[in-house]
Order: structure tokens, then C-alpha cells, then sequence
């Protein structure tokens, strides 16, 4: 029986589903007859309703779980963003892969980065006139809660509150 990472009562991130609660550790099969085996039982933060059953033996779905970013962890994305220079793919197939690679990645420098390449590309296109196309919206936005939810998390602030935030530190304009 492999032995747990992380504890019950203890708040993890879980892939692009946010916060959750390691609620418990339970061993168990999901179909008659199969042997047992030991599970995480996480309840999405913002939705206790909502349930992950995470196995030990899933090397896969382990490596989606991890602790909450700090404050600090923050601060050095934050000031490393020069790095993490995320481009505008123009071929919309190729764009919406890479994006969601990122996006899979979770709450990083590159996601930031790729939030910033969108809104420019937006700001772009509106002063021709023209607006971003429903996937990357879509994007921007899944990109967005993600940091806005983690943000909230480990800044201790409102998850409304993180949009102006991110935007004054990355120098971005606010919408009009």
C-alpha cells in the first residue's frame, strides 16, 4: 500500500479544478469484485458538492494534485514574468493546443504570460474593429479563474479583488 502525500484536512490544488480539500483516505473499489484500493477523497473548495477520487496507483492524476502557492511563490512569478514570454500562434488549431498545454500546467509564469499575450491580441483586434474568437475567450477566461481562485487563496483576499491586482502588475489596461 503506497503511502499518502498529502494529509486529511489539508487543501490542495487539483489539476485546472482549483482549491480542494483532502476530505479523506479511504480504501475502496469502484466495481464488484475488484480489489480495494487506497483513494483521496477531494472536495472541490468553492463547491463542496463536488467530489475527485484521486488513487495512490495513479502516478497520472498524483501529479495533478500539489500544495497552494504562497505569497511568495506570488512574488516569483510575478517578478520572473520576462521569462516566461508566451507568443501569439496564429494558426487557431496549433494556438488552442498550445494554450491548453499551458493551461494543464496550471498556475505559473507561462500562464500569466499567455493571459498578457491574450488581452494584447484583444486589444488589437478591437482597435480594428474586430474581437477575439469564442475559444480564446474561453481560454483567457479558464486561465483567469485559475489564477484568480489560487491568487485569492494564498493572498487572502476575494477572488474579484485578483484581476486589478494582476493587471496593475503586469501593466495591463483596464478594459473599457
Amino acid at each position: 500500500m503506497n503511502e499518502a502525500q498529502f494529509d486529511v484536512g489539508q487543501y490542495v490544488v487539483y489539476g485546472t479544478n482549483g482549491i480542494c480539500k483532502v476530505d479523506s483516505i479511504e480504501l475502496m473499489s469502484f466495481t464488484a469484485g475488484a480489489p480495494k484500493e487506497m483513494f483521496y477523497i477531494l472536495r472541490q473548495n468553492k463547491h463542496s458538492e463536488t467530489c475527485f477520487f484521486v488513487p495512490f496507483k495513479n502516478e497520472e492524476l498524483l501529479s495533478k494534485m500539489r500544495e497552494p502557492m504562497t505569497r511568495e511563490d506570488i512574488e516569483d512569478i510575478l517578478m520572473g514574468l520576462s521569462s516566461e514570454d508566451v507568443k501569439w500562434v496564429s494558426d487557431r488549431r496549433a494556438r488552442g493546443d498550445y494554450f491548453k498545454s499551458i493551461l494543464n500546467e496550471g498556475v505559473s509564469g507561462r500562464l500569466l504570460s499567455m493571459i498578457t499575450c491574450i488581452y494584447e491580441k484583444k486589444r488589437e483586434l478591437a482597435r480594428q474593429g474586430k474581437k477575439l474568437s469564442v475559444t480564446d475567450t474561453t481560454t483567457l477566461r479558464s486561465a483567469e479563474k485559475l489564477v484568480e481562485e489560487e491568487f485569492a487563496w494564498a493572498l487572502g483576499t476575494d477572488p474579484q479583488e485578483v484581476p486589478a491586482f494582476i493587471r496593475k502588475r503586469l501593466h495591463i489596461q483596464e478594459e473599457e
